[in-house]
């Protein structure tokens, strides 16, 4: 055997069985019998094609990735541009949390603080900046809060016969894409002549002393079904559950009925329909308002959940409210107790110097701003006087021992109007008020342009040893400083002069008349 032969040898032992007989296959048909046509198998005339799809034009997976490296870039350069305007003028830079683009100091909502613990939130900033800070809207505008009491005074004594308020902005907006509704944008958001005329003429019955006398004996009858659902409602532990909500209802009962001059029903142990519907509408449209203003501000520029919600809140109010004012102006006969509850709601009906869009907008204003001021405020009251049974028996020995009470008896009684004053202080109703400087101001030091939106945080002052003795605790008889003999138009819930919440004379009568129940 030669060399080759050897060779050939090995490499057919090498050569798997499979690849061997491939090769025999191979050969014999590339080498076909001599005169028959050359055959070749499918498989290799035929061979599988594998699809492959193209590459897309545009590789869309590093967005995500530039978006967060744009949004880093634009943060950093906020933080650094703050802390440089803050290096450059010390004097008038005010402190307070640190803006973002786009949505300024409303992060903090969104992660450190909770929308439904605004006081809280606030009792935290004044910790961490002071007593005068700065907050700054998605806008970019400048908010300051106040705390301390020559600031409150400067800002909330300021003489004016047309204050300005910063108006609620949905509600703005709202009202003005809607000109077949409203005719302005309500006493509450509108500003200088224009307020002046609404309040001028909507306003005069309500502060005025005969319109509540008149309205007590609808007022009693009111608390005597108040009392019937609570005790209905109690339980066998003596427990009532779901209280608030009840003072709620209590609340939508006397304010429409004030301002309607008519029963709607809210204390019925079932309510009606439509009196559930408004109560369901009121409480959907304040949430609204809150979280319009210290949310996301996307519903300004896409008509977002929240917009609808309140949009939805809005005309339902609206549509009740103009039923209710249509029955009431078909009502021929009436008795005595019935026109007088109906004063109000009547004069205010017939005012030729009112747009009837103005009056609606009104009454819609009214009830929205009352029900939640008195519900809160009765619950607050009730809770501190809980725990002063002292203060209870002295309350008793002053108010004489019937079921009716006039408003003589109520002047009688000075411990009434020192227990409500305390509970004003100590757990407002409305934690702060909102002002825009009409002048330039001076402020712990820092100057104000005129303009700025201020909110006069009366609740947390009031809570503060240095303006109050013990501060912190619920003391109807001595809870004034030896600096406060009478009590800083500052500490009540509505504050003081003409910017006070319209109405709260006649809501507080209300309050004080149902608690003695």
């Amino acid at each position: 055997m030669d060399a080759q032969s050897i060779d050939a040898f090995a490499t057919s032992i090498k050569t798997p069985a499979r690849a061997r007989d491939h090769s025999r296959a191979t050969r014999h048909t590339a080498r076909p019998n001599a005169g028959s046509p050359t055959t070749i198998p499918n498989k290799i005339l035929k061979p599988k094609l594998e699809l492959v799809a193209p590459p897309p034009l545009v590789d869309w997976t590093c967005i995500p990735t530039l978006v967060l490296v744009v949004l880093l870039v634009l943060v950093v350069a906020s933080a650094l541009a703050a802390r440089a305007m803050a290096d450059v003028r010390p004097v008038e830079r005010l402190p307070g949390p640190l803006p973002l683009p786009f949505v300024g100091t409303r992060w903090l909502f969104w992660s450190r603080y909770k929308m439904n613990k605004l006081h809280e939130a606030y009792e935290d900033m004044f910790r961490r900046y002071g007593l005068v800070f700065a907050e700054t809207n998605p806008g970019g505008a400048t908010m300051v809060s106040i705390a301390e009491r020559e600031a409150l005074e400067a800002v909330l004594r300021a003489p004016s016969r047309r204050p300005y308020r910063p108006p609620t902005e949905i509600v703005q907006v709202y009202r003005r894409s809607r000109p077949d509704r409203y005719a302005s944008t309500g006493l509450v958001n509108e500003q200088g002549e224009k307020w002046y005329h609404l309040r001028r003429h909507l306003t005069a019955e309500l502060t005025s002393p005969s319109t509540m006398q008149g309205f007590l004996p609808e007022l009693n009858t009111i608390c005597d079904d108040f009392l019937e659902l609570v005790n209905t409602s109690r339980r066998a532990d003596g427990t009532v559950p779901g209280f608030d909500q009840l003072t709620n209802r209590m609340g939508l009962e006397s304010v429409c009925a004030l301002m309607l001059g008519s029963r709607l029903g809210f204390l019925e142990r079932w309510m009606s329909g439509r009196a559930a519907t408004l109560a369901s509408a009121v409480k959907a449209h304040f949430r609204a308002q809150r979280d319009s203003f210290y949310g996301a501000p996307l519903w300004k520029f896409a008509p977002t959940t929240l917009y609808r919600t309140f949009a939805k809140s809005e005309d339902t109010i609206h549509t009740i409210v103009s039923d209710l004012m249509e029955e009431a102006k078909l009502k021929t006969q009436k008795n005595a107790s019935d026109e007088a509850m109906r004063e109000i709601f009547m004069r205010i009906l017939e005012n030729p110097a009112l747009d009837m869009r103005d009056k609606k907008a009104a009454v819609i204003d009214f009830i929205t701003a009352g029900i939640e001021t008195l519900a809160n405020s009765l619950v607050f009251l009730l809770y501190l006087l809980s725990e002063r049974p002292d203060w209870q028996r002295t309350i008793r020995s002053e108010l004489p021992s019937c079921s009716t009470l006039t408003v003589e008896d109520l002047a009688a009684a000075p411990s009434v109007r020192a227990a409500i004053s305390e509970a004003f202080r100590l757990l407002p109703t409305a934690p702060f008020l909102a002002r825009l400087l009409e002048t330039p101001m001076v402020i712990a030091g820092h100057k104000l342009p005129a303009g700025t939106f201020v909110l006069a945080h009366t609740g947390a002052a009031c809570r503060r040893d240095e303006n109050f003795w013990r501060a912190r605790e619920y003391i109807p008889s001595d809870g004034w400083s030896p600096g406060h003999l009478t009590q800083p138009p500052w500490s009540l819930p509505s504050g003081g002069g003409d910017e006070c919440v319209p109405g709260s004379d006649s809501w507080t009568s209300n309050y004080i008349y149902s608690w003695l129940r």
